[in-house]
């Protein structure tokens, strides 16, 4: 009872009040939190779960659709209707429960698109392995950032800086899912253009 009033009013169920399919969101710390708002900015529905009661009450007040759990349970798993859901995105820091989770997740629905957080470039590896479609190492990342603001602020084109900078983002990838030994990669969902929205 303490807990549902720190909480807040519940708001209707986020997941019960879906009628289309949504992108399921993990973890709401400031990487979720960006996701969010980039996912809301295009349109895109979507659904949080937060296992921090404090961080789920404020994200109520400010009107995300989130839920107050832990996605290790079963029961919060079977709740998310991930066979219905068009994405899963992990954006917790907790290498060992990603790697847990896309596992188990794969192994229920075998070509639902898992995009993981990645630490670094091995943390990427082992969620390759484990069945994610895409792992994004922070380290790779944030460099990435550096080097592309590098560029553009010694005066080369930005054009060029882009698709030098997806190129590497490519090349780097293709490294890591070859270090995660993947003799092929998981069949996934592609939605239509007509699909979005």
């Amino acid at each position: 009872r303490r807990l549902e009033m720190a909480l807040g009013e519940e708001p209707v169920d986020p997941v019960e009040e879906q009628t289309e399919a949504a992108a399921v969101v993990i973890g709401f710390g400031r990487v979720g939190l960006m996701v969010c708002d980039l996912l809301k900015a295009h349109k895109q529905r979507f659904i949080v779960v937060e296992s921090d009661p404090d961080v789920v009450a404020e994200a109520r007040r400010q009107g995300y659709p989130i839920l107050f759990g832990d996605v290790s349970r079963a029961e919060m798993m079977d709740k998310l209707r991930l066979g219905h859901a068009r994405a899963l995105i992990l954006t917790m820091d907790d290498p060992v429960l990603s790697i847990r989770m896309t596992k188990r997740v794969r192994g229920w629905v075998p070509d639902l698109p898992i995009i993981a957080r990645a630490r670094d470039t091995d943390h990427a590896a082992q969620l390759y392995k484990a069945g994610a479609s895409d792992a994004v190492p922070e380290t790779l990342e944030s460099s990435l950032q550096l080097a592309e603001t590098a560029l553009v602020d010694l005066g080369v084109a930005m054009g060029p800086v882009i698709a030098s900078i997806h190129q590497m983002r490519e090349d780097l990838r293709v490294g890591i899912k070859d270090a995660a030994q993947m003799e092929t990669a998981p069949k996934l969902r592609r939605l239509r253009a007509d699909e979005v929205g």
